[in-house]
């Protein structure tokens, strides 16, 4: 079980239908959110009604009145995008990104950008955690999360199978907007410290940097993402 907290966390995963098995709300609160009150009845899924003292101990004190108990996150397997019927898919991999902060950054700009997953290595990547969940703000419950052995295996698997890898580098001598957008695309964002692995660079189609004019010639990795990703947002209006 994996616990959450914060309004929109526990709401979304209310939206999602996700496998909660029992949802705590403030007391003061109670009679005040009659539509999560309907919808967790229709699922049959306990609500709860506590004090404050017992909320904070509980999930902490940024808990905003709501926390829940949820079943463990699904670990999705690398075929789940291989073999989508979607056209223009669009894979973010994480090398080594260990912040959770960073990474609930990232799930939150998946989300908004319609990428279809996230693949992170089973060593060296941060976990899903109560703070990854938090920082997503109910996110997670909409972007596929894949956890896989090795990256160099799972990215020769996605060029196998027509994707496109794009690298992430300072050195790079191309901008995002030089790819064909039309390509089933795989971008790869480094750790926070180290960068991406030299083994990946090597595997990439594409180098691209981000140009930047100001004082500081890096961004961190939530932020670089976000960047990115808008760049290859494939449902702009």
């Amino acid at each position: 079980m994996i616990k959450l907290y914060g309004k929109n966390c526990v709401v979304e995963a209310i939206h999602a239908k996700a496998p909660l098995k029992s949802v705590y709300i403030l007391k003061d609160y109670k009679n005040k959110s009659g539509y999560l009150e309907d919808k967790l009845k229709e699922s049959n899924i306990e609500i709860k009604y506590e004090t404050k003292e017992f909320m904070n101990k509980t999930f902490g004190n940024h808990n905003q009145g709501y926390g829940a108990f949820r079943k463990d996150y699904e670990n999705y397997d690398l075929d789940y995008v291989i073999r989508s019927d979607k056209k223009q898919k669009r894979v973010l991999i994480l090398d080594g990104v260990a912040d959770p902060q960073n990474f609930g950054a990232i799930i939150r700009s998946c989300d908004a950008f319609s990428f279809d997953a996230i693949i992170l290595g089973n060593n060296r990547s941060v976990p899903i955690t109560e703070v990854v969940c938090h920082v997503s703000t109910g996110a997670i419950e909409y972007v596929p999360i894949i956890y896989v052995n090795s990256l160099n295996t799972a990215v020769k698997a996605l060029k196998d199978n027509g994707f496109w890898i794009i690298a992430t580098d300072a050195s790079g001598n191309s901008v995002i907007e030089d790819i064909d957008q039309s390509l089933d695309l795989a971008l790869i964002i480094g750790s926070e410290g180290f960068g991406m692995t030299k083994t990946l660079v090597k595997a990439s189609d594409y180098i691209v940097k981000i140009p930047m004019s100001g004082h500081v010639n890096s961004l961190n990795a939530s932020v670089s993402a976000g960047i990115l990703l808008e760049k290859l947002h494939i449902n702009k209006e």
